[in-house]
């Protein structure tokens, strides 16, 4: 659902956090969605560190892909309708 800031142009940014498989290969935790590695999880001296392909973003313990090309949906199904048989 987008939101009622969000321009019809912007991608829309969406929960996938159930989609999303974790992997743990050479030494961290890789993250998969449909076979694809979208990112990976590891421990440093910091702490915790999130590295994320493009299009995705972790944040707030969820992860989120921004979907390009969706539009909202229309206000208006026909245009010019002020006729009111729309």
């Amino acid at each position: 659902m987008m939101n009622e800031n969000q321009s019809q142009n912007e991608p829309l940014k969406v929960e996938v956090t159930a989609k999303v498989e974790g992997k743990f290969e050479n030494g961290c935790m890789n993250l998969y969605m449909d076979d694809s590695r979208i990112g990976k999880i590891k421990e440093t001296n910091e702490g915790t560190k999130y590295e994320m392909a493009r299009g995705f973003e972790f944040d707030n313990n969820k992860i989120f892909r921004y979907e390009e090309g969706v539009s909202k949906n229309p206000d208006k199904y026909v245009e010019g309708c002020d006729m009111g048989w729309c």
